[in-house]
């Protein structure tokens, strides 16, 4: 069942922007540890996908707090949500500390899709609660539930 959903969308050279004006204490204010190391590898090798990857971060952090229904009040903060990609590239949410806790007390499984182009970030994140959805297919076994 759905819990909540959660969109975001922004334009990068507001947070380009912002970035600067903060000496890039921007992205440490909201990159939780995994994603700082890609988002610093990447930053280094080309500037504008650097930004574009802190700009889907943001943009996927602000979604899922509107999906769990938090905003960004605790348990939700930035560094405790993090937006990494498994082995095929899709991204999975990852959650940390008390905003873990929540999801597993709650019983919620997030789903995030991101995108970027030029100018532009945006995000979608879909809740649920009780059995997980994996791979878009839930076994037979729990459909009765």
């Amino acid at each position: 069942m759905i819990a909540g959903i959660g969109t975001d969308i922004l334009k990068i050279d507001r947070l380009k922007a912002s970035y600067a004006r903060t000496n890039g204490r921007l992205a440490e204010r909201i990159l939780g540890v995994d994603e700082m190391k890609v988002f610093q590898a990447r930053l280094a090798r080309n500037e504008s996908r650097g930004m574009a990857y802190l700009a889907t971060r943001f943009a996927a952090k602000e979604a899922f707090s509107k999906a769990i229904g938090l905003g960004m009040r605790m348990p939700m903060s930035w560094r405790a949500m993090q937006t990494l990609n498994d082995p095929s590239g899709k991204p999975v949410v990852k959650c940390s500390g008390k905003l873990q806790t929540f999801m597993e007390e709650k019983k919620f499984f997030a789903q995030v899709s991101i995108s970027d182009e030029v100018d532009m970030a945006i995000a979608f994140v879909v809740v649920t609660y009780g059995t997980p959805v994996v791979s878009g297919v839930l076994d037979i076994k729990d459909m009765g539930n």
